[in-house]
């Protein structure tokens, strides 16, 4: 079970790598033309080669990091049941301590349908007036959002291999199989948290330009906060994430959601404000 769970971790960081060159090699071939000249407020976002190919490439980078550092050596393996048997919960600082005596796996697959929500929500967007006259631009953008999230999340989670709260829990519901998969050594961060948190900030960030005097632009920011907040609360009442997992996963999220939209704001500055904004991705990347 943990060499299939390993497999399955590798693989998930080489489809996601798939992805990445994927959507370079679509983006690759020219910006997108305006699909769409309806009168009203101006879409204020645009793409640049120099942007996308360095917000592509760090994803790329973190992710190529991710599955480097979750090769096979003596450390990275799944739990043995000796091991399970010698975890005492209170050596858990008293903020996280509570997670251990979590479990619910109905939670956990509510989790997922807020995740997933909150994953897509944003393509709603493109139907707004602003947003339908540049529905591609939107779409990349958010995907590059979820690339480059993902990539930080995988690559932190193979760093850490931090033990799920549910490995502690002595509730005998609890699989021993999915105690000892490599996916109970990956609690830091919260992949669903950061990724609604991602999404979330990414859609109120953009609503907010788009129609910067509405009044709706409060609502929808209370809205997409609790939406990204509940599953991050979802997450740790099912047993496999501490607070602080979570409050990781919430500011990686919501640092990516809120930076993406910044990079692709159209620049009064012209070519040079562009590459700038290229160069402290690929910086962002380096220092991280």
């Amino acid at each position: 079970m943990g060499q299939n769970a390993g497999f399955l971790l590798s693989l998930k960081g080489c489809q996601w790598l798939v992805l990445i060159l994927l959507v370079s090699g679509f983006w690759l071939m020219g910006p997108f033309p305006p699909t769409c000249q309806a009168a009203g407020p101006a879409f204020p976002y645009e793409t640049s080669k120099e942007t996308d190919i360095s917000i592509l490439g760090s994803s790329a980078i973190l992710f190529g990091l991710g599955l480097w550092a979750d090769a096979d050596d003596p450390n990275n393996r799944p739990l043995i049941p000796e091991e399970i048997a010698t975890l005492n919960p209170e050596l858990n600082n008293s903020f996280d301590r509570s997670a251990t005596t979590k479990w619910s796996p109905s939670t956990a697959k509510l989790s997922d349908i807020f995740m997933y929500s909150a994953a897509v929500a944003p393509l709603s967007l493109s139907l707004t007036d602003v947003g339908s006259k540049e529905p591609l631009t939107m779409t990349v953008m958010h995907l590059e959002t979820l690339l480059l999230n993902g990539g930080a999340t995988y690559l932190l989670k193979n760093l850490f291999r931090r033990t799920r709260p549910f490995v502690y829990n002595p509730d005998q519901r609890i699989p021993d199989s999915l105690k000892m998969s490599r996916t109970a050594r990956r609690s830091f961060p919260s992949g669903h948290t950061s990724t609604a948190f991602a999404s979330m900030v990414f859609m109120a960030t953009v609503y907010g330009q788009m129609y910067p005097d509405s009044e709706t632009k409060n609502w929808v920011w209370a809205g997409c906060l609790a939406t990204a907040g509940v599953t991050g609360y979802l997450r740790y009442a099912a047993g496999y994430h501490y607070p602080t997992d979570i409050l990781a996963g919430a500011a990686l999220g919501a640092f990516t959601g809120w930076l993406v939209p910044q990079l692709h704001e159209i620049d009064r500055d012209g070519p040079e404000g562009t590459a700038a904004k290229g160069n402290m991705v690929l910086g962002l990347t380096i220092g991280f």
